[in-house]
């Protein structure tokens, strides 16, 4: 009986790391809270050079955003297409607030941002 105990507890364990892991580290660093713009051609393109010399360009933006409570955030970020982000879009953007940065946008069409996000970038 108490092999049965001790070999249920440590499978209770071996299937709760994987859970804890992903609270613990995943969550905190790669997730985070959305925030709602409008882009226009408000980008600022930048031409670099890669490490065989070649140009490429890089397109930044840098737009109030605004959350599903309408509370404004500026955030900065890039296209990451290798042209800018296609004008006159709504974007739905995760930012996390631990790495200060934007993890990830997408564009959502005008009815799926929240009503007090939009409130305030129509204004």
């Amino acid at each position: 009986m108490g092999k049965r105990i001790w070999a249920g507890i440590i499978v209770v364990i071996i299937l709760l790391i994987p859970l804890i892991g992903y609270e613990f580290w995943y969550v905190p660093n790669y997730t985070g809270d959305d925030y709602y713009t409008y882009v226009g051609d408000s980008y600022k393109e930048i031409i670099e050079k890669d490490d065989s010399g070649n140009d490429y360009r890089e397109y930044y933006y840098n737009q109030p955003s605004y959350d599903k409570n309408g509370n404004e955030k500026l955030l900065k970020f890039d296209s990451a297409l290798g042209r800018p982000i296609k004008p006159n879009n709504y974007l739905k953007i995760t930012y996390n607030t631990r790495r200060q940065r934007v993890m990830s946008w997408e564009k959502v069409p005008k009815d799926q941002v929240p009503r007090k996000s939009l409130e305030q970038i129509l204004k």
